[in-house]
């Protein structure tokens, strides 16, 4: 099991703590019903919220009952989930230790799809993402992704 000493588990103090609160449960609601929509997905144990900006991003550490039983996560029993104003992806934990590594492995992840539909690829070795592959939207995606990457990974990397 992962090391969660170093997760944000709660809103930061100098957020609008009542605000923020409700923006970091509603993005916690939306990653177990994102996760619970998946055949694969046993019970759900423990929804740990690794980083987040209520209404933007949400990083959770999902802890299940019991280990995955069907597919290429089978034995799996923990796995990460990114909701918020961008895709949802899941994905395993092995290789993507901390929450900046998550981070990191969600932006290649949909990164992916994003080159993918700008170079008229095919999207079919490519996480399925839910909306229409054009140019509006991967550009929007790859946008999306920058500000993850120059700006929400600094804050993972000094914590």
């Amino acid at each position: 099991m992962l090391a969660t000493s170093t997760f944000q588990l709660v809103a930061k103090p100098d957020d609008d703590v009542e605000e923020e609160t409700v923006r970091l449960a509603a993005l916690a609601q939306d990653a177990r019903v994102f996760v619970q929509s998946h055949a694969w997905a046993p019970p759900i144990d423990d929804l740990l919220l690794a980083f987040g900006i209520g209404g933007v991003i949400g990083l959770y550490l999902v802890r299940f009952e019991h280990g995955v039983v069907s597919g290429e996560g089978n034995g799996d029993r923990e796995i990460w989930v990114v909701v918020g104003d961008l895709p949802s992806i899941y994905f395993e934990v092995e290789g993507s230790e901390t929450p900046a590594a998550a981070l990191e492995t969600y932006c290649r992840i949909a990164q992916a799809w994003a080159d993918a539909v700008l170079a008229g690829g095919d999207l079919s070795e490519e996480f399925p993402i839910p909306v229409a592959p054009t140019e509006v939207h991967a550009r929007m995606l790859s946008s999306r992704l920058q500000t993850i990457r120059e700006i929400f990974l600094p804050r993972l990397v000094r914590n």
